[in-house]
């Protein structure tokens, strides 16, 4: 039902709209570093999974105080300016904080459900429009407020909308609890791997 969104007789009936006119489009904050009188905590590119998680967070400072708008909302969506390929949804864990000046951020009007634009935002049918309005002959592909706001997405009803999103928090919930699985199996391979190895060096 998802893929159907880019097919001829989708039963949801989407309406192509730009980005910049459902959502605001936002460069990341700029005049961040050692010294200044306001500290502040920094997501970068690196600090999220392509399953949305949050790692580590720098710690800033700024001469100048940042203004609520500028600080990250609850359902903002962090893209990455160089060749984007996943996206982080903030939530409580990063609200209050800023986005770096090698992220752009998309704050979605009250008709979009964050979720639904995360999924789009993902999707390679709309990751391409954003390769050919940067040019695809480029090695590093570098997005602006501009050419991201103009990129045209599906939108259906609200209530559809919804369920889209439920659907692929869902897919990156499990995507997230099989990492730390496969993360917790390979520590107990190799724990056990140096028992055995330690124990088989040892005299009898």
């Amino acid at each position: 039902m998802l893929y159907c969104l880019w097919k001829e007789g989708c039963p949801m009936r989407p309406i192509e709209r730009r980005l910049g006119e459902v959502a605001e489009v936002m460069a990341g904050m700029t005049g961040l570093g050692d010294v200044g009188n306001y500290r502040y905590g920094v997501v970068q590119p690196n600090s999220f999974s392509d399953t949305g998680t949050i790692g580590a967070v720098e710690w800033q400072k700024r001469n100048d105080e940042i203004s609520e708008k500028q600080k990250l909302m609850v359902g903002d969506i962090l893209v990455k300016r160089l060749n984007p390929s996943f996206v982080h949804i903030v939530d409580l864990e990063t609200v209050g904080m800023v986005a770096s000046q090698n992220l752009l951020v998309v704050r979605p009007g009250g008709d979009v459900d964050p979720h639904y634009l995360g999924y789009l935002l993902e999707q390679k049918e709309i990751l391409g429009q954003v390769e050919h309005v940067t040019g695809s002959a480029a090695a590093i592909k570098a997005v602006s407020v501009k050419k991201l706001a103009g990129i045209t997405i599906p939108i259906i009803p609200i209530v559809e909308q919804q369920k889209v999103g439920a659907i692929w928090k869902l897919s990156r919930q499990r995507k997230q609890l099989l990492n730390k699985y496969m993360a917790e199996n390979d520590r107990l391979v190799s724990m056990l791997a140096s028992k055995i190895i330690s124990g088989g060096g040892k005299e009898k």
